[in-house]
């Protein structure tokens, strides 16, 4: 039997029923392991794990309070180098690949033996050492988390996958290396490019232009700058974006509509980096960072010819790839949130919230825009309430909606209306009777017996909740 005490980890053991918490223990002691803690409130877990050395975490998903996909994305942006291996008995392969794109290292369906934990809890430990290696080689150290936590607090994200992609700019922040970021339009590849910028120390300024809309003399002239005489007009010597970003960066936005001339340019510039005003043959050199963005893939688009494979692989050289909205439904909320006080504030007006039926709207929408769509919507919102609260009606007509229909008269209002504001469907009714029930509860199981269900099915409707 493998002794896993030699691989000096802890376990925790994270699930609302006490006999599956003492099954699970006694399997693992069973297995020789002496360090397992077992937990039956989700809310405490992150609190325990900072406690643990090297901890290797067993989640339950189906748990009132906090579910375990909850749960698994708080350790993944919080402790994204801590296993964590998901316990259930919801065998539903598209729960299974869910919990697997959060970052679960592996899947186990109850009932679990001896053996299937002694296999999971194996690979973890080889899986966790290869990443601790590799990271170690990268420079790259989770232990304390963010280094410049500062400087990340300002883009809003609880997204598991947008926390990967600060620890990575920590590590390659200092490198001076070209970066190219790969993100849908108003998916936010600005704001990644000045954290770069910032986390990167350089004391120069941070300097941006959409490159887009440049015909390839304009493009030469913005970047390069130009002598005196160099054209009909250059009464001048004018210094370029390149100069003026000197020790510090350049961001060049919309890098996949350049022009064949143009790209060349740029590959010249990132090869021998030097590069010459218009009109003069005396060199430069650039001593500017370069981060380019585009909104598409531009590996394919290299590939198939649309852009110059050399200049794709100079750089991205680092690659960032910005997930889009509708990939981080849990982070909508949240910027709806800022971005209404942010908007607010513009307006000199106090910060409106947002009601529960105007933010499911909000979170339901599939944003094809973005960020920056989301931006117009809470704007136009805020400007046009007047009673602090922005409802669903005013959010409706943006989002493609329909207005709602106005609550009946107070002499027919029933007990329901009272509750809701209004008469409400179905859908609300069933919402309101689970979460009712979970607070009246001490476990799923306990929740799903009040409602007259099974646990399996208060677990669907608790999914169907969180997606």
């Amino acid at each position: 039997m493998i002794d896993f005490n030699n691989y000096g980890s802890s376990i925790l053991l994270v699930d609302d029923e006490k006999d599956e918490l003492e099954a699970y223990s006694f399997l693992l002691q069973s297995m020789g392991i002496k360090n397992i803690t077992a937990l039956e409130d989700s809310r405490e877990v992150m609190s325990v794990l900072r406690t643990m050395p090297s901890p290797v975490v067993f989640l339950d998903l189906n748990m009132p309070h906090k579910s375990g996909q909850e749960v698994l994305r708080e350790i993944k942006e919080q402790m994204p180098h801590v296993p964590v291996i998901i316990c259930t008995a919801n065998s539903e392969i598209e729960v299974a690949v869910e919990c697997l794109k959060l970052g679960a290292h592996d899947y186990l369906v109850k009932p679990i033996n001896m053996n299937t934990f002694s296999s999971a809890l194996r690979n973890a430990h080889e899986i966790s050492a290869l990443r601790s290696e590799l990271l170690s080689m990268k420079g790259m150290n989770f232990g304390g988390g963010l280094r410049r936590q500062d400087i990340f607090s300002r883009i809003v994200t609880r997204n598991a996958e947008m926390h990967g992609i600060f620890q990575y700019i920590e590590a390659i922040a200092v490198s001076g290396q070209p970066v190219l970021i790969l993100g849908e339009t108003g998916s936010g590849k600005e704001m990644i490019s000045r954290a770069i910028h910032d986390v990167s120390g350089f004391t120069g300024e941070f300097v941006a232009v959409d490159v887009s809309g440049l015909d390839d003399t304009l493009f030469s002239d913005t970047l390069f700058g130009h002598a005196k005489g160099a054209y009909t007009g250059a009464d001048s010597v004018r210094s370029g974006l390149i100069e003026k970003a000197r020790q510090g960066t350049i961001f060049l936005d919309e890098i996949g509509d350049l022009s064949e001339v143009s790209q060349v340019k740029l590959l010249r510039l990132l090869q021998e980096r030097i590069y010459y005003p218009l009109g003069s043959d005396k060199p430069k050199r650039c001593e500017a960072r370069i981060i380019a963005a585009a909104n598409k893939d531009l590996s394919s688009a290299a590939s198939s010819g649309g852009f110059r494979r050399d200049l794709y692989y100079r750089l991205s050289t680092h690659l960032i790839k910005i997930p889009p909205l509708r990939e981080r439904k849990e982070d909508i909320p949240l910027i709806a949130n800022y971005l209404a006080e942010e908007a607010a504030k513009t307006v000199n007006k106090p910060k409106p919230e947002i009601s529960r039926e105007a933010m499911s709207l909000i979170t339901s929408h599939t944003f094809p825009g973005n960020i920056r769509e989301l931006k117009t919507y809470i704007y136009d919102a805020v400007v046009r309430c007047t009673d602090g609260i922005i409802t669903e009606n005013i959010i409706a007509g943006r989002l493609g909606g329909t207005e709602v229909l106005p609550a009946a008269d107070a002499e027919t209002v029933s007990s329901l209306e009272k509750i809701f504001g209004r008469f409400p469907t179905l859908d609300e009714v069933s919402e309101y009777a689970v979460s009712e029930a979970l607070k009246a509860s001490e476990n799923m199981s306990q929740a799903a017996r009040l409602l007259g269900i099974s646990k399996q099915a208060l677990h669907k409707r608790l999914k169907k909740r969180t997606s």
